[in-house]
């Protein structure tokens, strides 16, 4: 059976990250630091021959990968972009303060904070409260970002069908939904500006993580 370790990374510091601004499908540019970041992980995985390198189609996730890639001992055979691993869509949240968004939404709903309604009723339910109070109700909800997980680990075994070492590209809160959603502890636990998540993988339906949000 085929094995794939994969190396999940989340893009370095944004513009609007600096401004703790929710940026999900919108887009802005690495900082100077969030360049610094990339490369530096870069460095540190340096020695893994990847067989697969693959983004997020978003700008600062290609921007994260290319300079992660510059800094690789033996260059990917193979690189491409999937919008499976794009962020979190949060509609007509999109570029607002992160913290005035969730804080309206706790208490509309009677709760004290995101990790609050994380604790009683799980991280499901902060993507339901979100589509709930967007007025155009397409916030994206959790089962339809699963899903998309799934079908990036899909293509994955379609380009490397023999297994290998996969780097990924993609996104705080998507990184962080697929972590609650393989049994880790989110509550006060947002994965940092190129922190590195490992999986270990055999099926698209048998994934584990390995390790969660190491920074390097």
């Amino acid at each position: 059976m085929a094995e794939y370790h994969i190396y999940l990374v989340r893009h370095g510091q944004t513009f609007l990250n600096t401004f703790h601004r929710l940026q999900g499908w919108i887009d802005s540019e690495l900082t100077e630091l969030g360049e610094q970041q990339a490369s530096q992980t870069g460095a540190n995985l340096q020695s893994i021959p990847f067989d697969l390198v693959v983004s997020s189609d978003l700008h600062r996730a290609i921007q994260t990968r290319d300079l992660i890639i510059q800094q690789l001992v033996k260059q990917p055979a193979i690189i491409k972009t999937d919008p499976a691993f794009r962020e979190v869509f949060f509609s007509s949240f999109e570029g607002l303060p992160a913290n005035d968004v969730f804080k309206k939404i706790c208490q509309r709903y009677g709760f004290d904070s995101q990790d609050d309604i994380i604790a009683k009723q799980g991280f499901a339910y902060v993507r339901q409260l979100m589509q709930d109070d967007d007025p155009t109700h397409q916030a994206e909800l959790y089962p339809d970002i699963i899903t998309r997980f799934k079908k990036g680990l899909y293509n994955i075994t379609q380009q490397l069908p023999h297994g290998g070492n996969v780097l990924i590209v993609s996104h705080g809160a998507f990184i962080r939904t697929v972590a609650d959603y393989l049994g880790i502890n989110i509550i006060n636990n947002f994965p940092s500006n190129a922190g590195v998540t490992e999986l270990a993988m055999s099926l698209p339906s048998d994934v584990r993580i390995v390790e969660y949000n190491r920074s390097l």
